[in-house]
């Protein structure tokens, strides 16, 4: 055979590759929406018999991306819905959004402790102490710092030792609110906590007992058993609950339950998400700059004290809400919004004077902590030496810890 006879491998055709798939979950933007709308009339205008069916499992093979992602563009064309891409913008919560009012008054008394065990407490010695507690969750020394800023601790430095201090502001407001109760006190004047807190309809105890024994409906059925507790498919609505009580008790006709925009006669489409909602109360917040409450009461000889920002263990009402909400957790069966009011009434009615007594006794304990813990503070850093500088700044998160 002649070298002229013999097969060219140069010319020779290469295999095609496999058309690469679209993965499971992956986001199709609108150019992708187009090129199919682009194949699926062409395939039409080219075989106008093809059935509906047959063009989805063609276009699926020729693109890589699934049969019901094309079904939905395709539907979105035909119903006149304008092309485009999907919203990947995902609402995450910050980590200061997700530290409850609790964990942040732990977090305080942690700061605390160690001056009343007459030790400095810097950033290293609070972050270990923070995250050996099971009951806390665990953070990153950065976050904890922030976190600290927020809660109003400056970092001072005194000589070569560095300390976390709150603010002068914080410490001057939560003096004068002691001394002003105390005082209320000393004159026999009845004392009102208020405070708001909410309840989801999803709320529920967290750990409950569970026969291991019925794996299905049908086991349960013919043994008589029953499938447990059911369980909420989220958190669900939120509903906000405002209050007012003392060592009497919560008082009668003080109980309110509403949805803030409902409240405030403005009308919005439902479902609406955090974003939408956030700028509905941004835009009517204006118009409620005064307090209600601080109108009435100049009219009837009353005087309103309010706490410093994150001082929520000094009002006697929020040991009062954590016990209705355990009653609503421990009840909740049917995670039905008229279901949890009747159960936010029937928690209220369960705090009755007695348990009211003993919430305002162990505040004014919180009040004589706080009192003393100035003290401290000031005795402490009076023995370290003088003052060198306060930072108030991000840069003092470089500075390490003596």
């Amino acid at each position: 055979m002649s070298d002229t006879d013999a097969p060219s491998t140069s010319n020779a055709a290469s295999p095609h590759t496999p058309v690469k798939k679209n993965p499971c979950g992956k986001f199709v933007g609108s150019r992708q929406k187009q090129m199919i709308l682009n194949l699926y009339k062409r395939k039409i205008d080219e075989q106008p018999s093809i059935t509906v069916k047959e063009v989805m499992k063609l276009l699926s093979r020729d693109t890589g991306i699934g049969q019901n992602t094309i079904q939905r563009t395709i539907a979105e064309y035909k119903n006149a819905k304008p092309i485009k891409s999907p919203n990947k913008k995902k609402i995450r919560l910050t980590f200061k959004e997700k530290v409850d009012d609790f964990e942040r008054n732990a977090i305080r008394k942690k700061v605390h402790d160690f001056w009343f065990s007459r030790q400095v407490p810097t950033l290293d010695k609070i972050l270990i102490s923070v995250n050996s507690d099971p009951t806390l969750n665990t953070y990153k020394r950065t976050n904890l710092y922030y976190l600290l800023r927020e809660l109003n601790f400056t970092y001072c430095k005194r000589g070569r030792n560095s300390a976390l201090i709150e603010r002068d502001d914080i410490v001057l407001w939560r003096t004068k609110y002691i001394q002003d109760i105390r005082k209320y006190r000393q004159e026999g004047r009845s004392i009102y906590y208020l405070d708001e807190t909410w309840a989801n309809i999803g709320d529920c105890m967290e750990k409950i007992w569970v026969d291991k024994t019925v794996k299905s409906h049908r086991d349960a059925f013919l043994s008589g058993f029953s499938t447990g507790a059911p369980n909420p498919t989220g958190k669900g609505k939120r509903l906000i609950i405002v209050h007012i009580g003392s060592e009497e008790g919560f008082v009668n006709g003080g109980l309110l339950t509403e949805s803030w925009p409902e409240q405030k006669g403005e009308v919005y489409e439902k479902p609406l998400n955090k974003v939408g909602l956030m700028n509905i109360v941004n835009r009517i917040k204006p118009q409620f700059n005064k307090y209600v409450i601080d109108e009435y009461v100049k009219s009837k000889n009353m005087v309103v004290l309010r706490l410093p920002p994150y001082h929520c263990e000094l009002n006697a009402i929020e040991l009062a809400w954590s016990s209705v909400k355990r009653y609503i957790k421990m009840n909740n069966s049917t995670f039905k919004l008229p279901d949890v009011k009747k159960l936010v009434i029937e928690g209220i009615n369960e705090c009755g004077p007695e348990k009211w007594k003993n919430f305002v006794s162990h505040v004014i304990d919180e009040e004589k902590r706080f009192w003393d813990i100035d003290f401290v503070v000031e005795e402490v850093m009076d023995n370290l030496g003088d003052c060198v500088m306060t930072i108030t700044g991000d840069t003092s998160y470089s500075d390490s810890d003596d």
